[in-house]
């Protein structure tokens, strides 16, 4: 999560069944405790503020974005979810219903250990919602063919990833991690081809439960 991450966010469109931000906020109950990391402009808790009547808490690393999203949340910690001291404040702000990371953890040094703390800070029955990139995605394949690997600004090369993932390393880092998948989806592109989710998905999204 860099100053490129400042970007992300846009309008919430609640009926678009293809995109990972809806799907995330739909596995999210009216009334939860949420906390968001690597929120960008706020938009899926803020939807979910004033939608599902959630109190939202958020962690964002980026000062730019903090300021633009800051009205989203109830409080809102600006730092990287990666520091000892900021999980040291969450916990004072815990238990919370939902973490989300919303294509955040391709952007973590080590995704694992974070997903490791989000546990003590789940309440019982709590969930971590979450999207990465699927770096098996037909294009990426086509461009090794090729011989071409080129990172841009955003997408699926985004040039601010650090990790990278498939559908079968994803789930495996979640179970790794002490979690049990409770549901999974996939958002396609293009999207009306919603078949060979390890071939034409180009996000992963998954609901995990504490094990």
């Amino acid at each position: 999560m860099t100053a490129a991450h400042a970007l992300y966010g846009g309008a919430f469109k609640p009926n678009d069944r293809n995109n990972p931000r809806t799907i995330i906020a739909g596995w999210v109950e009216s009334g939860s405790r949420t906390l968001e990391v690597g929120p960008g402009d706020g938009v899926i808790s803020r939807w979910l503020a004033q939608h599902k009547q959630c109190t939202t808490f958020g962690v964002e690393v980026v000062p730019a974005a903090a300021i633009n999203s800051q009205s989203a949340f109830t409080r809102l910690w600006i730092g990287s979810i990666e520091d000892p001291a900021i999980v040291t404040e969450l916990q004072q702000a815990a238990p919370f219903d939902a973490i989300i990371f919303a294509d955040v953890l391709e952007h973590l040094v080590d995704p694992w250990a974070v997903l490791r703390d989000m546990r003590q800070l789940l309440a019982d029955g709590g969930r971590v919602l979450l999207s990465v990139p699927n770096i098996a995605h037909w294009t990426a394949r086509l461009n090794l063919l090729r011989g071409r690997f080129d990172y841009t600004d955003g997408y699926l090369m985004d040039r601010t990833h650090l990790r990278w993932f498939t559908r079968r390393s994803a789930k495996q880092m979640a179970l790794n991690c002490g979690y049990r998948i409770v549901a999974e989806a996939t958002v396609y592109k293009p999207r009306f081809v919603r078949f060979l989710p390890t071939l034409n998905g180009i996000q992963i999204v998954l609901n995990l439960a504490v094990v």
